[in-house]
């Protein structure tokens, strides 16, 4: 059976402060992008029938955590 491996987007200047962003399209901070590239290490050796997002940016920034 397969897995199903669900992640959080990284920082924003507005989870930073306990904000909710909402529909927003905040970008990642340095920390937010620090914690997407963390997730190569984390997910490596691991094979994906699909990755999905939501579409605000910082959502997609940290799906891209292979690149």
């Amino acid at each position: 059976m397969g897995e199903l491996i669900l992640i959080r987007h990284g920082e924003t200047a507005w989870s930073r402060t306990g904000q909710h962003a909402g529909r927003t399209d905040l970008p990642l901070t340095e920390t937010g992008e620090e914690a997407a590239r963390a997730l190569a290490p984390r997910l490596a050796g691991r094979e994906f029938a699909a990755v999905y997002s939501s579409p605000p940016a910082r959502a997609v920034r940290t799906a891209e955590w292979r690149g």
